[in-house]
């Protein structure tokens, strides 16, 4: 099963993401912070990685999009941006950041797995 990873500053976001997520079977790794997302797509080299825009300190989701994408180690990680921001502008800065897909909070838990499935299968 696929190995996903959850980047979000709030506890309870992550909780309910890692709930919806483990009823499918995947494994599911959790930072709460830029820098711990970046660290762990490093040394786990999750098969999709989703996250949050704003989890101060250190880089916000856009940035560690941005990194992961210029890094050859992985680069071919799908990343979900999974945040409040809904304006035009950020989605265009996600997507432009090398998002895969931007999700805006709140989501349904059938519209994560769906999304999620969806670019897994492709992947």
């Amino acid at each position: 099963m696929a190995t996903l990873l959850v980047a979000d500053d709030l506890v309870p976001i992550r909780q309910m993401v890692r709930i919806t997520l483990s009823t499918q079977g995947w494994t599911i790794l959790e930072a709460k912070n830029g820098t711990e997302a970046l660290d762990l797509a490093q040394r786990e080299r999750p098969d999709l990685i989703l996250l949050d825009v704003d989890m101060g300190p250190g880089p916000n989701g856009f940035e560690v999009c941005e990194k992961l994408k210029a890094d050859e180690a992985t680069k071919a990680i799908p990343v979900v941006m999974l945040t409040a921001h809904e304006s035009e502008s950020d989605r265009a800065l996600g997507l432009a950041a090398g998002a895969t897909q931007y999700l805006t909070k709140p989501f349904g838990p059938l519209e994560l797995i769906d999304t999620i499935r969806g670019i897994l299968t492709t992947s």
